[in-house]
């Protein structure tokens, strides 16, 4: 089954702003009055489908619209406004980006000459760039605003952090996915590195030769980029000079220790060279004098004499490592040595820089000559040729013993150079951070291993303790356990809000290269979403993605759109399946929205089949008659397969509306309804409209008359075995015969054989109508003539001129119902219907029938008494065996009614006999009139001379 993923509800048009995007994914739907549900979930009561036959024994046969054997099916629901019909989903809801994401898509198509890598890199550079401008456009919303709407404020928000972690996915893959396809060992082969060449020559070969380097260190550059600048406090002049001042509470208490504890005349005896001794143990802190604080104040003062700093400076060592931290963090690491600088701290910046490899201009020209490296000739050898050294000491210093407020971020500024992650982590803030410090972690535990291969490390090192985040982590599907680890969902230490969390998945499936594995997730959503209306995937615990939050849903489609267009997603199988899915979920939710015109270009990535089945289901809900023509259109120009998309469709228009159209207590005189005036008849109903609107599809499509013609007969059957005339009466006057078969039925060269009887079959069934429009206008002008009549007398009829005009109107009528009346529907006896064919004739023909009769009676009252008779010459053709017109009196037990109507037109004819001829000849004057049915004349039986008689 597959039924529709959007629904056809209404929704007001008139919508709190951006109020929408603020509830559940799924609260924007109305899961009772949804197309979401499948088959399983609707009440299949005994019905006709219309599209059924039934041969011999009494078995189904379907032809060749679907039926019961159809996969196509699902609820078609009521539309109280068939002109007006609200959408499901508005641009609130999808964004402006849907519009300018499938323009991007649609140039790519446009371009097959260029180059498929360079093709995929435009179409993300695009997407990045589209998502950029919507962030700073809603930055701009966010920060122009001045009003008191909460709801706005909080939608702006949600609306910003969306485009701008959007922006960010759309870089990582930009980064990371296009060079997937690259075997770095296949295009850079490795070289003998020389033993005075820098090591960061061995590492750009590791990072050419090593796919697992190569990946990390790009996740690395991208989790720096996207880190945020450093928050540093600005708030009062008395924070720039607290950081500008060192410890300046400890400094100011060593002062005032000295001042009340020197000797003044010593210093005078002992000159220039006096120096003052503080206590070994050192002094008491000023604000607490039971704590001793250090009384050395160069680097390693605190360090070696295992004491703190005054209370008061705490705030400047907490903020001073805490931006530090984040310079580091993001790799700003000249940033970072200009921070220690300001701070007065200026020994910590070479420190800090110590991560850059040792260079010399003149021995390592491979580097200098590359731009990334700021490196020139004048300057000469620049970075470190220790750095191993360094690194060990950096893990030294973050793994000293301490508890002082700021060790922990200082102890994790360390552990990130060092490359550990047990001393970085406590200082991580988001999920972000926590990557950075693993895969950071995993960065040099690389590089070092691939160092020691070369032998690069001395042996005075190895026994120094450094951390290996490859031993820890493994070597094997590594970021997938980075990722899965924290996004274990009992991990509470990321809350946020959905879209967030569902765009970190999104991330997480591109750092760990487990897309597919994500896109069958969604997937899975999509197929679930649609079989079970009580499935909620927001509460699924398994994954935070939800197949109904419309943006996610377009991110996920363009992922898998680059990747096709890369070249490094399958043509068959699962996966392939499962993009499938997710287009076809693309595009209901386009549908939804009524995008109808750039749905096209996302079909046509869709295969045949599948394109098939989803347009089908799609073109169901296109009304306007200009977004038909573009439909059209587009089908041709990519390509796709109209003919057989506008069968499923009207396939679907069948099996949808199959339950409306029930015939078991369908009342005797169908009609009656006729005689009522127009606004008291049974109104053309949804499923009627659905019908013929679909049916309206295949008039654009000059190839599909035959399966016009076919669903034209179908849908006949159903309107009248449901009693539907007005439904019968607009599938006329919208797709007249005329129009599929003009001038006579055999100069259509273009129709087969088959199709020739279905159009015959057709034109049968059109004569209903044709008759009742000529019985409905005849009962018009005779209501006419009777009120002219009452009014006036007949000399007021002959002023109305009505008397010619009744005439006329009664030739036409008594015309095409007594062609009904002889042979309507008589050649469909003895095709593969015929059991719905009888039931059709039994309700109309006996009504039919009657109305004639009825007519006759009338216009032998109204216009010449001779009519009379022609009740008497109706009810002969009843008689006769081969009409079959008695059997539907029997069948429908009306027969006795029948009778009785003949018996009081009976009467009236011998009450009109005297003087009154009743055939169409002039009586001569003086001669007696006659009634011609009782001029009895012997027949003669062959062989039995003159013993039959006849009327």
């Amino acid at each position: 089954m597959s039924p529709a993923l959007f629904s056809p509800t209404k929704f007001s048009s008139k919508k709190g702003k951006f109020v929408s995007r603020l509830t559940g994914r799924n609260q924007h739907y109305s899961r009772e009055n949804s197309m979401l549900m499948s088959d399983d979930d609707m009440s299949q009561r005994e019905s006709i489908a219309g599209s059924d036959i039934f041969s011999q024994d009494g078995s189904r046969i379907i032809v060749p619209y679907g039926g019961e054997g159809s996969m196509y099916g699902s609820m078609y629901l009521p539309e109280d406004d068939l002109e007006e019909e609200d959408v499901a989903i508005d641009d609130e809801q999808l964004g402006p980006e849907v519009d300018s994401f499938a323009r991007h898509v649609d140039m790519c198509r446009r371009n097959p000459g260029e180059d498929a890598d360079e093709a995929a890199i435009e179409l993300i550079n695009g997407f990045h760039k589209d998502t950029f401008d919507h962030y700073q456009d809603a930055l701009r919303r966010k920060e122009t605003y001045l009003g008191e709407d909460n709801d706005f404020i909080l939608e702006v928000l949600t609306e910003t952090d969306f485009y701008k972690m959007e922006g960010e996915t759309w870089d990582l893959v930009s980064r990371l996915v296009p060079g997937r396809s690259v075997d770095p060992a296949a295009t850079h082969p490795s070289r003998d590195v020389a033993d005075y060449e820098s090591n960061e020559i061995l590492r750009r070969q590791l990072l050419k030769e090593s796919a697992v380097f190569r990946e990390l260190n790009i996740i690395r550059d991208w989790l720096r980029s996207i880190a945020p600048t450093p928050a540093i406090p600005t708030e009062g002049a008395e924070d720039e000079e607290a950081m500008a001042s060192g410890h300046m509470y400890t400094l100011n208490a060593l002062k005032t220790y000295k001042q009340e504890n020197m000797d003044p005349t010593e210093f005078v005896r002992k000159g220039p060279g006096a120096r003052f001794e503080y206590p070994e143990r050192g002094i008491p802190a000023p604000d607490d004098q039971s704590r001793l604080i250090n009384t050395e104040m160069d680097p390693d003062g605190p360090l070696r004499q295992e004491r703190g700093v005054a209370v008061g400076d705490n705030y400047y060592d907490s903020t001073f490592y805490r931006v530090l931290w984040a310079y580091i963090r993001k790799g700003d690491f000249k940033r970072a040595a200009e921070w220690c600088r300001k701070c007065d701290q200026a020994w910590r910046a070479p420190v800090v820089l110590g991560g850059r490899d040792g260079m010399d201009w003149l021995i390592d020209e491979e580097i200098a000559e590359d731009a990334m490296y700021d490196a020139s000739q004048d300057q000469g050898p620049s970075g470190n040729r220790r750095r191993q050294l360094w690194r060990r000491s950096c893990y030294a210093l973050a793994k000293r013993p301490s508890k002082d407020p700021g060790d922990m971020w200082e102890k994790a500024a360390y552990g990130l150079l060092a490359g550990d992650i047990e001393t970085a982590a406590p200082a991580c803030n988001d999920w972000h951070d926590h990557i950075y410090t693993q895969v950071n972690a995993l960065i040099e535990a690389h590089y070092e291993r691939f160092l020691r291969e070369n032998g690069r490390v001395p042996n005075t090192l190895l026994n120094i303790p450094i951390p290996d985040a490859v031993a820890t982590l493994g070597n094997k599907n590594v970021m997938a356990k980075i990722i899965d680890n924290l996004s274990r969902p009992e991990d509470h230490r990321f809350t946020d809000s959905m879209q967030k969390t569902a765009l970190r998945a999104v991330q997480g499936a591109v750092i760990s290269n487990r897309i597919p594995k994500l896109v069958n997730i969604f997937a899975d959503q999509l197929r679930q979403f649609r079989q079970d209306p009580g499935y909620e995937p927001e509460k699924d615990t398994n994954t935070p993605v939800d197949c109904t939050d419309w943006k996610l849903l377009r991110v996920i489609t363009h992922i898998v759109i680059v990747l096709q267009q890369l070249g490094q997603w399958p043509e068959q199988g699962p996966d392939a399946d499962a993009a499938q899915e997710v287009i076809a979920g693309y595009i209901r939710m386009l549908a939804a929205a009524e995008k109808y015109k750039i749905i096209p270009l996302y079909a046509a990535r869709l295969t045949r089949d599948r394109c098939v089945e989803v347009m089908g289901e799609v073109l169901l809900h296109v009304i306007n008659e200009n977004t038909r023509d573009d439909m059209v259109r587009s089908f041709r120009s990519y390509g796709l397969d109209i003919r057989a998309t506008l069968r499923r469709t009207m396939e679907n228009a069948f099996i949808q509306t199959e339950p409306f159209y029930k015939y078991d207590e369908l009342p005797i005189q169908v009609l009656s309804e006729f005689s009522l005036p127009w606004q008291d008849r049974r109104k053309v109903q949804p499923e009627d409209e659905k019908l013929v609107r679909t049916a309206e599809w295949m008039l654009m499509v000059d190839e599909m008359k035959d399966d016009l013609l076919s669903a034209g007969v179908m849908m006949f059957k159903r309107f009248y075995l449901t009693g539907r005339l007005d439904a019968a009466r607009t599938l006329v006057e919208r797709i007249p015969s005329q129009h599929l078969v003009p001038g006579d039925l055999d100069d259509n060269d273009d129709l087969s054989e088959e199709a020739k009887t279905t159009a015959s079959v057709y034109i049968e069934y059109e004569l209903l109508i044709d008759g009742l429009e000529a019985l409905d206008s005849w009962s018009k002008l005779l209501a006419a003539c009777t009120a002219a009549k009452r009014e006036g007398g007949l000399a007021g009829v002959r002023r109305g001129k009505f008397k010619d005009e009744l005439q006329t109107s009664y030739e036409v009528a008594q015309a095409k119902l007594g062609l009904l009346v002889n042979s309507w529907l008589v050649q469909c006896n003895n095709h593969a219907d015929a059991e719905q064919v009888k039931h059709i004739r039994n309700t109309y023909v006996p009504d039919i029938t009657m109305a004639l009769h009825g007519v006759h009676l009338a216009a032998g009252h109204h216009l010449n008494k001779s009519h009379y008779s022609r009740c008497l010459d109706l009810a002969v053709l009843v008689a006769k065996p081969s009409s079959g017109v008695a059997e539907t009196f029997v069948a429908t037990g009306r027969m006795a009614k029948y009778v009785d109507e003949l018996a009081n037109v009976s009467l009236m004819c011998l009450q009109a006999a005297k003087g009154v001829t009743l055939e169409a000849v002039l009586v001569k004057p003086g001669q007696e009139a006659t009634v011609a049915i009782w001029n009895v004349k012997p027949v003669p039986k062959p062989g039995d001379g003159d013993d039959s008689m006849h009327a």
